[in-house]
């Protein structure tokens, strides 16, 4: 696309209406950021372009776009030790007073002497001893309190940073990308299943019901008349090794199509997932950069680490069976996330269903056809309709999350019927960027104004660059998108709320006949919610939340 054209278009979403949807600017806008343009990325976007391009005989359909990723190594760091492991190190010491025969008994004398390598001295052993003696005990929403509690403070014992503040920008990023494309995201890990499934979500944007991991045996019964689960001193399954497959089977019920792993514990992983048919994506990372993180193999001469190896084995399997393999090194630009921000953009929308998504694609269909310069509308840019966007503190996001939870909760959003009546669009130059309108009912109106109030009392009043996604390359927001966020509720909402989807661009000269065409009005219901923080010219550039609506 010729440079004056992509300029006009990125002008047309920072001066527009339309500066939710992630439209052609997003597309120019790298999603890996933090990756080198090396062969591990070009593998991804590869894979990634040909498994959701239908025109490719490689295309897999959306249900069958099923990605694993281990956990500690992978999507978070592991060194010293797993950081499951410094949870249960904690609990030992609260919960030391309540065991006195643990002054004499291994593993435990030696933990509460501080002698954490002579209480792994035990091994495999040892540190299921100590998982047992600490996870153990009590219900199911006792054990998810405690780990809430101390994922909230716990930090590394060597960076001092908070765990959650250790996982890997790129793969962050990248599971972003997967979602972004279709793709449905696993974590299938050794650690325990209820140790992760309280934080995933907020952290990798995975939820629970995606969370595979290992356990242990748990038993309903009634307390003071009330059902619980209250979770045994035995193991009831480890999910490493040969137990992943076995796990992906039993939690998933699909073959996934892409693995990630980082060590031996994985290769099971990516075997079975390479073993079906079609388009397969296989990736393991190695940790080789000691100046950012820790380097350790023991492949290609890397010191030989206690947990998580890379062996010369698995790097040669790797090489044979086409691996793609990530050396920290050299493909990640940058390791870690940036310090938090303290001010997010946002971006509140409802997205609707099936019926306007073909009506949207079918008008887009017929621009791109006149104008193949333009966009197309696939899972990385599909159509919604902006309620809200606002400048909140990023503290107080949960608490955004939660406001709006309450008020979309409260209404049976997924039963309205919304009339879209005509096409529009905005005008730059020679160019335009076209829509459809749907009628601002009564309903819609009030749900606007009450998600304004819900959300008003964890507002500023305007932000910087740093309230938005941004990249290396394009650092700096257009301060005009920068103003009309802090603008948007007298400008946007009630009397002047344009609820509206986009569907392309075409020469004005088109746009102004097709908008001279009588337009067959139809009707559409929105059929999930979301928040996403906005990026360069106004996209729905990061998924922060979602939500089933009520029928």
């Amino acid at each position: 696309m010729k440079r004056s054209v992509s300029v006009q278009i990125a002008n047309l979403l920072a001066l527009s209406a339309f500066l939710h949807l992630g439209t052609l600017a997003q597309a120019q806008t790298d999603p890996l950021p933090s990756w080198n343009d090396g062969a591990a990325k070009k593998a991804i976007v590869a894979f990634v372009q040909a498994t959701t391009d239908k025109s490719n005989k490689s295309f897999v359909p959306p249900e069958a776009r099923i990605a694993t990723f281990d956990n500690d190594g992978t999507l978070w760091a592991e060194q010293p030790l797993y950081f499951q492991l410094f949870f249960a190190l904690d609990r030992v010491k609260a919960l030391a007073p309540q065991h006195p025969e643990w002054k004499d008994k291994e593993p435990f004398t030696s933990l509460l002497k501080g002698d954490v390598k002579g209480a792994l001295a035990g091994g495999e052993r040892a540190m299921i001893e100590i998982v047992m003696a600490t996870h153990a005990g009590m219900t199911t929403a006792e054990f998810e309190q405690i780990v809430k509690n101390w994922i909230a403070t716990a930090k590394h014992p060597v960076t001092k940073r908070p765990f959650t503040e250790m996982v890997y920008q790129p793969m962050l990023e990248l599971l972003a990308y997967l979602r972004a494309n279709g793709f449905k995201t696993f974590i299938v890990s050794g650690g325990g299943i209820e140790f992760m499934r309280p934080w995933t979500e907020k952290v990798y944007g995975i939820p629970p019901e995606q969370v595979v991991g290992s356990s242990i045996k748990t038993k309903f019964e009634l307390r003071d008349g009330k059902p619980v689960l209250t979770r045994l001193p035995e193991l009831n399954f480890i999910d490493d090794n040969v137990g992943k497959p076995v796990g992906i089977n039993q939690h998933i019920g699909r073959r996934p199509i892409a693995a990630f792993g980082n060590s031996v514990g994985d290769k099971q992983m990516l075997e079975y997932t390479q073993g079906g048919s079609g388009a397969r994506f296989m990736l393991l990372v190695l940790h080789d950069d000691a100046a950012r993180e820790y380097a350790y193999g023991p492949a290609l001469g890397l010191p030989n680490p206690k947990l998580g190896a890379f062996t010369p084995a698995l790097y040669e399997q790797a090489k044979k069976d086409s691996w793609t393999v990530v050396s920290m090194k050299g493909d990640w630009k940058q390791v870690f996330p940036v310090g938090q921000t303290p001010v997010t953009a946002i971006d509140i929308l409802l997205q609707p269903d099936a019926t306007m998504l073909r009506h949207a694609e079918a008008n887009n269909a017929r621009l791109l056809k006149v104008f193949p310069k333009g966009f197309a509308l696939d899972a990385t840019h599909r159509p919604h309709i902006t309620i809200l966007q606002r400048y909140v503190r990023t503290a107080d996001l949960d608490k955004v999350y939660a406001a709006v939870g309450k008020v979309l909760a409260s209404k049976k959003v997924a039963g309205w019927k919304l009339e879209a009546f005509k096409y529009y669009y905005i005008p730059s130059k020679e160019i335009g960027l076209a829509g459809i309108v749907a009628k601002p009912t009564p309903e819609l109106l009030k749900l606007q104004q009450e998600v304004i109030a819900a959300v008003t009392p964890f507002t500023v009043d305007t932000g910087t660059s740093a309230a938005f996604v941004t990249t290396p390359e394009d650092p700096v927001i257009d301060p005009f998108l920068i103003e009309y966020v802090s603008t948007f509720v007298p400008k946007a909402s009630g009397e002047h709320f344009n609820p509206h989807v986009t569907t392309g661009v075409a020469l004005r000269e088109y746009l102004d006949q097709m908008l001279a065409e009588p337009f067959e009005p139809f009707t559409f219901s929105p059929a999930g919610a979301a928040i996403y923080q906005l990026g360069q010219f106004g996209t729905a550039a990061k998924k922060l939340k979602t939500w089933e609506l009520k029928r």
